[in-house]
């Protein structure tokens, strides 16, 4: 069981100062109160040890808050991952009128990558029901991270990937090397080739742990599909149309200045297998449900792969009625792990009133 023992904040958002001791070792914990007293800002805090813009995708700028004249800005858990227990801060400070972000394992500077071997924060925020009917780039980028967050080397495919499509561009509106262009398309092919093969292996298993372990939730099955190829040709047959499609678009990619052939031709469709529906197409509460469902099974594939993670569920009940909230309950309970809810009352979290750890801001 992953948990944090204790938190100390300081100078973050609405926090000048916050500490809680959780040494007992609760399972659950539940910050509540009114609307604007920092329920989410505290549970923010922590989602930066897992992604460098947090759960709101904020920017260093918006993290801090000047309550004194100097900026220092800085956040310490004590941590039990994996039967070892770890020191994590991050600090804040400007320097020649810019701002450092500074990650610490143990006192001693640390990569984000490397803090992820250690722990995951997984979230789930009102703010992302936008991902089930906003259209399909946000929907391929919520999967791509949740992919890439434990699997390095599809991480590392993203970032070459990246870099690659932007070296043809800058190689497309200069000297147009057709050596160099060959080369790179041969790169990006292969790069795409990669990339599209994980997002299938990836949602192949998240489906299959829908089915076996989320029958009391809403069924979806996560589905990739491509009209540009047919995935079940051989690789040297996707690799070669991949590198013939580069090149018939280099005209039209010079002008527009992006890749038209690229990653972000596959869609993503979260099919829900109850109403035999595209998800697009059901209600704002269903939708809410197919969410919280690919969250559970994220979470499920991590305690299968023995990985260890904490859980931050924002305006928690936001996702699903009250008749369901047990039985939420009790599936995340069989992850034997922390799990940090937020709302606006205690009476919303009765169910759990007698072994949930309450922290009451004001």
């Amino acid at each position: 069981m992953a948990s944090i023992e204790k938190i100390q904040i300081n100078n973050f958002k609405s926090h000048k100062k916050f500490i809680t001791d959780l040494s007992n070792d609760p399972q659950q914990i539940v910050v509540y109160g009114e609307n604007g007293v920092g329920k989410t800002n505290l549970i923010e805090a922590l989602s930066f040890f897992s992604n460098s813009k947090g759960l709101r995708g904020d920017n260093i700028e918006k993290v801090i808050t000047n309550h004194d004249q100097a900026i220092n800005t800085n956040i310490k858990i004590n941590i039990l991952s994996n039967h070892q227990k770890y020191n994590l801060s991050l600090s804040i400070k400007e320097k020649e009128s810019k701002l450092q972000k500074i990650l610490y394992l143990d006192d001693k500077k640390a990569s984000l990558i490397k803090i992820k071997e250690i722990i995951s924060f997984i979230w789930l925020t009102p703010y992302m029901d936008k991902i089930m009917y906003e259209g399909q780039s946000i929907k391929r980028k919520f999967l791509d991270k949740m992919i890439a967050q434990n699997n390095k080397i599809f991480n590392n495919q993203i970032i070459d990937y990246q870099k690659n499509v932007s070296e043809r561009i800058q190689v497309l509106r200069s000297s147009k090397d057709e050596k160099w262009l060959n080369i790179i398309e041969t790169k990006i092919s292969e790069n795409m080739l990669e990339i599209f093969k994980t997002r299938r292996s990836y949602s192949v298993i998240l489906n299959d742990i829908i089915k076996k372990n989320l029958e009391d939730f809403r069924l979806i099955e996560i589905i990739y599909n491509n009209v540009n190829f047919n995935f079940t040709e051989d690789k040297n047959t996707l690799l070669q149309l991949f590198k013939e499609k580069l090149k018939t678009n280099r005209d039209i990619d010079e002008i527009s200045k992006r890749t038209s052939f690229s990653i972000n031709t596959d869609e993503v469709i979260i099919f829900d297998s109850k109403k035999k529906l595209n998800s697009e197409f059901c209600s704002t509460g269903e939708q809410k449900a197919c969410l919280l469902t690919i969250i559970l099974a994220n979470c499920w594939k991590l305690k299968n792969e023995n990985k260890d993670f904490i859980l931050l569920l924002d305006e928690a009940t936001s996702h699903i009625d009250e008749g369901n909230f047990s039985k939420l309950i009790n599936e995340i309970e069989k992850f034997k792990t922390q799990i940090w809810y937020t709302g606006t009352s205690k009476k919303l979290f009765q169910v759990i009133e007698n072994k949930a750890f309450f922290i009451h801001l004001q």
